[in-house]
């Protein structure tokens, strides 16, 4: 049995291995016919994807530091990814601005150097505090994801967590305010942290057909209305932010309410998410005018201001 694991081990290490150069070729590809970008670090498996490749690139244009994200598409995309989407998608990511949304600056469709794959390429701006889940277990944001998170955390002061709370709520907020689709790609790991503020990153996930990696557990809770999924996926964060480790149920137990009992009002929140007395999930905004997030001030969002829809970009997108 041991040899048999010893192998089995070998051989998933070498398909990795290969997925890797791959990746590396295709970005290269990439590259080679951007000069904007020139690359810096292939970094090591940073998210829980498998199929999802980091790099760090610097950017002419600015002089800066940039990530770039590479990942294949897969058979449930349902975009044509071809050149118009392309431009849709930049046009509607560019009104995706918003304090609490990490910005999109490029995309692109690459083939793979044996052209059976195609790549979906990603530019972000480069943020080495790493992400909220980076914060929650204090730890280092470009170390391998099987390693960074084994170890259960204190959790955040409460006052951190009522911000950052609050603030994740006005970008869903906004999102759904202006027909973005269900986002249901809210964890702590696509929770970018700059300066102190959160803000959503991996919206373009739902348009490109990928489901997260909690999505088995979420639509347990929410079962045929995906439309509360946000919600949901925002209780699941909200209790890991207090508690220092992820719910692995679709509802919070007894017991892990009672781990994080130190937390009174997040534990009121929680109840009025996933048990509440009319036997519904609630919304966005009625979550958000708890008292435990109403009173805070947002600062970021004082001199905003805010597309006034998305809808028209969405119409747009080529479909397959």
């Amino acid at each position: 049995m041991a040899l048999e694991a010893e192998g089995g081990g070998g051989e998933r290490l070498e398909l990795e291995r290969r997925a890797k150069a791959e990746a590396h070729s295709a970005c290269s590809l990439y590259l080679d016919a951007c000069p904007r970008y020139t690359l810096v670090h292939h970094l090591n498996d940073i998210g829980s994807r498998v199929d999802k490749h980091w790099f760090i690139v610097r950017d002419s244009s600015v002089k800066t530091e940039r990530l770039l994200t590479l990942v294949g598409a897969n058979s449930s995309c349902p975009l044509l990814l071809d050149s118009q989407t392309r431009n849709t998608l930049l046009d509607l990511f560019l009104n995706l601005q918003h304090p609490y949304i990490y910005p999109v600056l490029d995309l692109d469709f690459r083939q793979s150097p044996d052209n059976q794959q195609t790549y979906i390429v990603l530019v972000i701006p480069f943020n080495g505090k790493g992400s909220l889940k980076d914060l929650i277990y204090k730890s280092v944001w470009q170390d391998d994801w099987s390693e960074k998170y084994g170890q259960r955390s204190e959790g955040l002061p409460p006052t951190q967590v009522q911000r950052l709370g609050r603030q994740i709520l006005e970008a869903l907020l906004f999102l759904n305010e202006r027909g973005f689709p269900t986002c249901s790609h809210l964890h702590s790991g696509n929770i970018i942290i700059q300066n102190g503020v959160a803000r959503l990153s991996g919206l373009e996930n739902v348009l490109f057909g990928f489901t997260s990696r909690i999505h088995p557990v979420i639509s347990r809770s929410s079962r045929s209305d995906p439309t509360v999924d946000d919600i949901i996926c925002f209780g699941h964060v909200l209790f890991e932010m207090c508690a220092g480790y992820e719910l692995t149920v679709a509802t919070p137990t007894a017991a892990n309410l009672l781990d994080i009992d130190n937390y009174p009002q997040v534990v009121e929140v929680l109840e009025m998410i996933f048990h509440h007395p009319k036997h519904r999930h609630p919304s966005i905004g009625e979550v958000l005018m708890h008292d435990f997030f109403r009173t805070i001030d947002l600062r970021e969002m004082r001199a905003t201001s805010l597309p006034v829809t998305i809808m028209y970009f969405l119409y747009f997108i080529r479909v397959e």
